[in-house]
């Protein structure tokens, strides 16, 4: 950890305001005095400039034990493993991929065919784009990442559904993609024209399936069909819609894609904020996903909640702060072991950055507009750090561990990040970084293992090689006979130059 990670130096300067963020309110439920009643929105909390090298990496990372490839059976039988895929936000950068996260559920299962082998059950939240560059990275391969839960439709959550549609066949998924997530908006576009879009998932998977035609005939001279999958049933997964797959592709070939569109104004709380299980989009092997509303740009977006074997984990997407994920949070007074929320930096620090400044300068050409312009957004979609601590100074009982994504990582947006949570915790130390919240870096993976009360939650970083192939399959037999016969039955053979004795060898050499 760098001098400017260290605990000692959060502590010293978590007194700090940070600029553009709220203080106050009673830390109702926690326990704890109360905060300020004034605010405190002081410009530049943070103290820019800061040193430059602490813009220019993410120390914390290195600190932790690492996780390869041939670690991926390491999966206990009360384990619950999480692996971050993207922690950024658009457009991405070399360092983060945009958002996804794969989580896997022990014990680990060997493969019948003699092949790498897989978790019990695993499960895809969001596939931004550079995911899978990530996934193939540390070992995942497709065939245990079949079940996508989407939470919004933004194209920095669902871009690289395109690569795990479409190559997942010629690897080792023979059977369908289930895809999750929100039905339509009914948003009247805009208000007063009495127009309103179909803008659900069932609509989006149709029409997705319509746009990846070339690429999946294309490719149909491949078998695409595991003859012994047992298609699962809308009893089996205890889905609220059956289990059909649009378009004309069978129910057990793997270019079918089947769309689980879930009601998004559904809470899943009762009348005492309690769990009621009304928004169930998942259940087997013991898990249970279940939905619930977030806020963010247009009615319909949609956190996640899994429950397996007495651990639990929340997803919640982008979002503004919400009363609801604060009460799904509580989770009936068991709380929730990680919690992973959206957090985006303060006004000013992300306009710094994207203008490439030293310090919030407003008389730089163009920065107040752009914090103006920054704040509509943030109205419309985000949590800012500031909000983000309010956010979790009103969750009882606390979260074991809390994981701030969709943020833009470096050693001073972290530091300056964690000072506007601490701002909301005046007394005491939580939350410790590094053992109460930590900001994940791609490809961290954290293990949450029953034994106790809490549960323990171990933290590694995968350590991968920039040149990986891909990672060992799965082998599925007997497989469909293809579509096509003949891998050149669709082409135009008129210019094409054959192999020969002067051509070139047919075995590639």
């Amino acid at each position: 950890m760098s001098s400017r990670l260290s605990r000692r130096s959060f502590l010293k300067t978590s007194g700090v305001a940070v600029g553009g963020l709220a203080l106050g309110g009673a830390l109702a439920g926690t326990g704890m005095g109360k905060t300020p009643t004034t605010q405190q929105c002081d410009e530049n909390g943070c103290g820019y400039p800061v040193k430059p090298r602490s813009t220019q990496r993410y120390s914390y990372p290195h600190r932790l034990r690492k996780f390869t490839p041939d670690m991926q059976p390491d999966l206990a039988d009360d384990e619950m493993r999480i692996t971050f895929l993207g922690t950024g936000n658009p457009p991405g950068r070399l360092a983060q991929q945009l958002m996804s996260i794969f989580v896997e559920v022990g014990p680990w299962v060997p493969d019948p065919g003699g092949g790498f082998g897989k978790a019990t059950d695993s499960f895809v939240f969001d596939c931004g784009s550079g995911c899978f560059v990530n996934s193939g990275a540390v070992g995942i391969t497709y065939s245990r990442m079949d079940k996508v839960f989407l939470t919004h439709l933004h194209g920095d959550h669902m871009s690289d559904l395109t690569l795990l549609y479409c190559f997942g066949p010629v690897c080792d998924r023979k059977w369908p993609l289930y895809v999750w997530g929100p039905k339509n908006s009914g948003v009247e576009s805009p208000e007063g024209s009495g127009k309103y879009y179909d803008d659900g998932l069932n609509v989006f998977c149709e029409n997705f399936r319509k746009a990846m035609r070339w690429h999946t005939e294309g490719q149909s001279y491949l078998p695409t069909a595991y003859l012994d999958y047992d298609v699962p049933t809308q009893q089996d997964w205890h889905t609220p819609v059956p289990l059909k797959p649009v378009g004309d592709d069978a129910a057990n070939d793997s270019y079918a894609i089947v769309p689980i569109e879930l009601d998004w104004t559904k809470t899943g709380l009762d009348r005492r904020d309690n769990p009621d299980y009304s928004n169930i989009a998942y259940e087997n092997n013991g898990v249970r996903i279940t939905h619930f509303p977030v806020i963010h740009y247009r009615k319909g977006a949609v956190g996640y909640k899994l429950e397996w074997n007495g651990l639990s984990m929340i997803y919640t997407g982008d979002t503004r702060p919400s009363t609801v994920t604060i009460q799904q949070a509580h989770n009936g007074g068991k709380g929730v072991d990680v919690f992973i929320h959206e957090m985006c930096l303060a006004l000013e620090v992300a306009v710094m950055k994207s203008l490439g400044l030293p310090f919030p300068d407003h008389s730089a050409p163009g920065f107040d507009q752009a914090v103006e312009n920054l704040g509509a957004i943030v109205e419309s979609a985000h949590t800012p750090q500031g909000a983000f601590g309010y956010l979790l100074s009103q969750i009882a009982p606390r979260p074991q561990l809390t994981v701030p994504v969709h943020f833009t990582l470096a050693d001073d947006t972290v530091e300056c990040a964690y000072n506007s949570v601490r701002n909301h915790f005046p007394g005491g130390s939580y939350p410790e970084f590094g053992k109460d919240i930590v900001w994940p870096a791609d490809l961290m993976v954290l293990k949450v293992k029953k034994g106790g009360k809490p549960p323990r939650i171990e933290q590694f970083m995968g350590e991968v090689s920039d040149y990986t192939y891909g990672p060992a399959q799965n082998v599925y037999a007997p497989l469909a006979d293809p579509k096509y016969p003949d891998p050149t039955a669709q082409l135009d053979r008129t210019n094409l130059i054959e192999p020969g004795p002067d051509t070139y060898c047919e075995n590639g050499y």
